[in-house]
């Protein structure tokens, strides 16, 4: 009688585990992505701010990210200059210099050339004692 039980309890476990693998869902067919690689420029935005020379100044870059990052500089005969890159499709960025003393300029270069004035206001100067300039591009 328990070899017929066992017979019985074997020929049954048998039989759940074909039902099951008869019953399981067939592959999910995934779809490819394109074969071509995606193409891509990398972009290049040069922040240049132009000062009184000896003169200190504070200034405030929004990077491509969006975060601001404080700069303190005294200035010489050339220009502050920053640069980002990015492979990003659209890149944005903004500059706010303000010295004591004149004359101040700032400028935003994308690829090594001005973008065009619907983008933002990429070239600022003032000639004021208290000098304040901001400049910015919205879309490069």
């Amino acid at each position: 009688m328990p070899l017929v039980a066992v017979i019985v309890v074997s020929v049954g476990l048998v039989c759940m585990y074909k039902v099951h693998q008869f019953s399981e869902p067939e592959p999910v067919i995934t779809v490819n992505g394109p074969q071509a690689p995606e193409q891509f420029n990398i972009k290049k935005l040069t922040y240049e701010v132009y000062g009184p020379v000896g003169k200190a100044g504070k200034i405030v870059y929004v990077d491509i990210e969006g975060h601001p990052h404080p700069v303190d500089v005294t200035f010489t005969n050339e220009p502050w200059t920053h640069d980002e890159t990015t492979t990003l499709t659209v890149a944005s960025g903004a500059i706010s210099v303000h010295v004591h003393g004149g004359p101040l300029r700032c400028r935003m270069l994308v690829d090594g050339m001005p973008p065009p004035p619907e983008s933002g206001v990429p070239e600022a100067s003032d000639n004021h004692p208290d000098a304040d300039v901001e400049c910015r591009v919205k879309s490069a």
